[in-house]
């Protein structure tokens, strides 16, 4: 390529410069915020870990020698039925799934609802582990790790019945 065209673009360029200057930067400016639209937020981060954290402790059947359970059960109702209905299982069910310690023993439809307890253990820094579930509510015991302190559960009910997401909350002393 002859030299005069690389000056032509070259005096081109310099006499329109402002204008691609200002164009490269918003393309670059664009890019750069479409790129950073594709990293996970740090609440979905703690979001996944803690969905991960209650997916292992629903294989488990507890206690066990790494987790307690709160000897009060909660009982809640969510304000959408259809995670009350995910989370749908008899107490006999939940052992047998628990027994086998394998998520294929569990349905599919129960993902949903884990998923929410998933979000209400990163929002409240607590895990609730399921003794059974209904249509309309399930219970529930705080697990905690072996060891350490139990938790308070008045304060946990106090936290979680304020929830949106939950309609109803009893808190059974058994």
């Amino acid at each position: 390529m002859p030299m005069s065209h690389f000056r032509g673009f070259a005096k081109l360029f310099s006499k329109h410069a402002s204008k691609y200057k200002t164009s490269l930067a918003l393309t670059a400016v664009m890019f750069v915020a479409v790129l950073a639209g594709c990293e996970p937020t740090v609440s979905e981060v703690e979001n996944r870990r803690a969905l991960q954290q209650v997916q292992k402790l629903d294989l488990l059947q507890l206690p066990n020698t790494q987790w307690s359970l709160s000897s009060e059960s909660i009982q809640l109702s969510f304000c959408r039925n259809r995670y009350n209905e995910s989370l749908q299982a008899e107490r006999g069910d939940l052992n047998r799934w628990r027994l086998v310690g394998d998520v294929s023993a569990f349905p599919d439809y129960r993902q949903e609802g884990l998923e929410l307890l998933g979000e209400l253990a990163n929002d409240y820094d607590v895990l609730l582990w399921q003794q059974w579930g209904t249509f309309s509510s399930g219970l529930y015991r705080v697990a905690y790790r072996r060891g350490g302190s139990a938790p308070n559960i008045f304060n946990i009910m106090a936290r979680i019945g304020r929830d949106e997401r939950v309609c109803y909350s009893q808190l059974d002393q058994n």
